[in-house]
């Protein structure tokens, strides 16, 4: 009994984030993503003038096709002092919980604007007491990430794919412009990188910046243990240390279970899990109440 390294038991993580919610975000970036299911983090800025030719597409289209928002600042022109900070960074945050209704307070990405010198005048003290009041949680360093910055072909960023799937871990790209803007990634690359990504989907969870950092937070203290095992069912609990308030994503949990069994399920739902050479394998949230499985009327009426 084991909780999976990642999501649905995949190999690794991986992330796409693209800045400034700029024009080919739209016109490229968003069509091909959409296409092949996959999700994508954009860093937005909807103070911008960037943002308003688009708003329709920004406001309704992508929250509904779930892409995810990031917080970038709300113009990406820098800020003067704290209390400017506190603008930019709350009201870019008051759009996005605006954009994509749920539970507040909740977990949003940030990543850091890239601004001149003398355009950031807030401490990293001071950065940090805003990020902890809108439950703000910085994403992975943008160094080393960056396309057509350190990374400038389709190859290069492949080859960080495959590091995430040889060590088990996370890795991830950040994207400004693709075919056209700035800092603009050639659309053939992008399109094979995207493409290597489906081939290795497989193994691969593909997801947004907040849902990896929850499950990898989770997962870190998450502890699984058999309570029961028998023909008639299974019990089990999962528990982590993370804070529920804001760790809320289910965890992927691969149990045995007696062979006999061809189907299960978890008390209080209706929907069967099928058995594979006696293991099965869930999504669930950690808590306190144990799990109980039990085998479906067709499996348990076969002979031992």
């Amino acid at each position: 009994m084991r909780v999976a390294r990642w999501k649905n038991d995949r190999q690794a993580a991986f992330l796409l984030m693209f800045d400034d919610s700029i024009p080919t975000d739209i016109k490229v970036v968003f069509p091909e993503l959409k296409k092949r299911g996959f999700i994508g983090t954009f860093y937005v800025n909807p103070g911008r003038g960037e943002w308003k030719p688009y708003q329709e597409q920004w406001e309704m289209e992508l929250p509904a096709a779930g892409m995810v928002y990031g917080n970038h600042t709300m113009t990406h022109q820098g800020v003067r002092d704290f209390a400017d900070a506190e603008q930019e960074i709350g009201r870019c945050n008051d759009v996005i919980l605006h954009l994509f209704p749920g539970k507040e307070p909740r977990l949003i990405s940030f990543g850091l604007p890239g601004v001149p010198a003398g355009k950031w005048n807030i401490s990293a003290e001071e950065l940090r007491t805003l990020l902890a009041k809108y439950h703000l949680i910085e994403r992975p360093k943008f160094d080393g990430h960056g396309a057509m910055v350190s990374l400038g072909t389709a190859e290069q960023m492949l080859a960080l794919v495959d590091h995430a799937l040889e060590t088990g871990g996370m890795e991830h790209i950040v994207f400004h412009g693709v075919g056209g803007d700035w800092i603009t990634t050639p659309t053939p690359i992008f399109l094979a990188l995207l493409d290597g990504l489906a081939a290795r989907e497989h193994r691969l969870w593909i997801t947004d910046t907040i849902s990896a950092q929850k499950y990898q937070t989770e997962r870190e203290t998450a502890e699984c243990r058999l309570l029961e095992s028998s023909d008639q069912q299974v019990r089990l609990s999962l528990t982590t240390k993370a804070d529920p308030e804001f760790y809320d994503l289910p965890l992927t949990i691969i149990a045995a279970v007696p062979r006999t069994w061809t189907s299960c399920t978890i008390e209080g739902t209706d929907h069967p899990i099928k058995v594979q050479n006696g293991s099965v394998q869930f999504d669930t949230l950690p808590g306190t109440a144990p799990l109980t499985l039990r085998p479906t009327s067709a499996s348990a009426a076969i002979p031992k």
